[in-house]
């Protein structure tokens, strides 16, 4: 049957039941992971106070998560055609553990970041071998539908992490984020490990060291430039200089992977133009995503002056929304092919931005609720149809590649995110240093917010102008037939 260019299938494909719960195992792990990288956004009133420090240094318990699973993701294409899918899953199973347990425990805040960086590198392991799973052993006519189901797990966890971490919170303690997951991310990794299967062989090949320092050097220079905007203003040696040697080592790795028959990541991806638009998408949408998790509930406790179990509980609502609708989004997709999905989100996710922007001075939690409510409907229509519509443009030998900058995009996106908004938030000070707290976090908040619009209205424009590929559905299905 055609549609709007497609051939769609009209047969039902039959998975295998092992390969359904290897998936569903390893997007639990990897849920487990993502639930307490932004549990945490809403205790940073409770460690400052805890550790006798500041914003900026708090912050660095979900900046420095972050940071620490993208390096790991950026290198997740090598590990995964190089070791056992088992061999990764045992490890990052391992990093999860040990790391929950150093943080459940951890009586000095460099200890709680060490340990957040083992269990990142953990959750880095893991999550990327969810989509490997989809993209290799589920037919095409039925990715969307597997990439919406098991992305709800994992682009639920972000939304919902703030609730979960209010609650913990304020009924028990902020350690408790790590306790209660550590039994279920257990759980999730002995049956991961017992029922995941890999279509091929690994395969010797050289580890890229020098590509993967530049890197992760890029990585850290950027968010510590970042960083320090907030407290250095536009220092030259502590903004600017680390924001030059970031680019320069970008270049310098573009330079290699380029001349090198090993690269770390294959940039012939970016040779795929509808590829690089939809890595665009997800990594603006995931920015804003993240970003608002941690503003929204800061400004609730600082702002509107609610604790942390309301400012947590306020996402919930939309959290749930993003749950029910993904795998109904990816279905859409399958179906009517990618416009439609990316048409409603966009319009979802501007009227909501432009609401919580334009309103920034008038907001109350149910506002806020409501807001929300209406951003995750939108984000829920367009950010796991991006990752599957996009990796759908790669042939099976850069599938891998592409996987893993995705991936590691979503988390880099996402400490990015939270430094930006940290550091907006601060400029309202800045701007007003003699008005109250209330109206320097209002204002402050109020410039995130019409800063999160302009990267909206970015999305949206790349959302609106994707165009589907005629005959794409066969060509890519015979593809995976004959690669298999």
């Amino acid at each position: 049957m055609i549609n709007g260019g497609f051939i769609l299938s009209t047969t039902t494909p039959v998975i295998p039941t092992q390969t359904k719960v290897a998936i569903f195992g390893t997007a639990s792990l990897a849920f487990c992971g993502i639930l307490v990288e932004t549990s945490m956004n809403v205790t940073f009133p409770t460690l400052m106070h805890q550790f006798h420090t500041t914003l900026a240094t708090v912050q660095w318990v979900t900046t420095a998560y972050l940071l620490a699973v993208a390096a790991t993701m950026v290198i997740t294409a090598f590990i995964q055609q190089r070791f056992r899918w088992r061999t990764i899953i045992n490890v990052g199973g391992a990093g999860f553990v040990l790391g929950g347990l150093l943080c459940t425990v951890a009586p000095q805040l460099w200890l709680l970041l060490f340990g957040r960086i083992i269990q990142a590198i953990g959750t880095g392991l893991a999550l990327p071998l969810v989509f490997a799973q989809i993209m290799t052993q589920v037919p095409f006519t039925a990715q969307g539908r597997f990439t919406g189901t098991a992305g709800m797990l994992i682009a639920l966890a972000p939304s919902l992490g703030p609730t979960y971490g209010g609650l913990v919170t304020q009924l028990l303690s902020w350690r408790l984020i790590f306790g209660i997951t550590l039994p279920f991310g257990l759980i999730a990794w002995l049956i991961t490990a017992k029922t995941i299967r890999q279509t091929q062989a690994p395969r010797s090949r050289p580890f890229p060291l020098c590509q993967f320092g530049l890197v992760v050097a890029a990585l850290i220079l950027l968010i510590f430039s970042v960083n320090n905007l907030s407290t250095h203003g536009l220092s030259l040696v502590f903004v600017w200089l680390p924001l030059l040697l970031a680019v320069l080592a970008v270049l310098t790795f573009t330079r290699s992977a380029t001349r090198t028959t090993h690269p770390l990541i294959n940039l012939a991806v970016f040779q795929q133009g509808n590829f690089t638009r939809a890595l665009l998408i997800y990594f603006f949408i995931q920015f804003i995503q993240i970003g608002l998790t941690f503003l929204l509930p800061n400004f609730a406790q600082l702002a509107l002056g609610k604790n942390a179990l309301v400012s947590g509980l306020m996402l919930l609502a939309g959290s749930l929304c993003s749950a029910i609708l993904s795998p109904l989004a990816g279905k859409l997709m399958d179906r009517r092919g990618i416009r439609r999905p990316f048409q409603i989100g966009s319009g979802f996710l501007l009227l909501a931005t432009l609401s919580l922007a334009g309103l920034a001075q008038h907001l109350s939690v149910g506002l806020i609720i409501g807001l929300f409510v209406g951003f995750q409907i939108g984000f829920s229509c367009l950010f796991n149809n991006a990752l599957t519509y996009g990796l759908q443009q790669l042939p099976p030998q850069l599938m891998g590649d592409g996987n893993a900058l995705f991936n590691t995009l979503q988390q880099y996106s996402g400490s990015l995110g939270t430094a930006i908004m940290a550091v907006l938030i601060t400029l309202g000070t800045r701007m007003a240093p003699s008005a109250s707290s209330t109206m320097q976090t209002t204002l402050g908040t109020q410039i995130a917010l019409w800063f999160s619009l302009i990267i909206i209205m970015i999305v949206a424009a790349l959302a609106l102008t994707t165009k589907p590929i005629a005959n794409m559905a066969d060509d890519q299905h015979q593809s995976r037939s004959s690669n298999h």
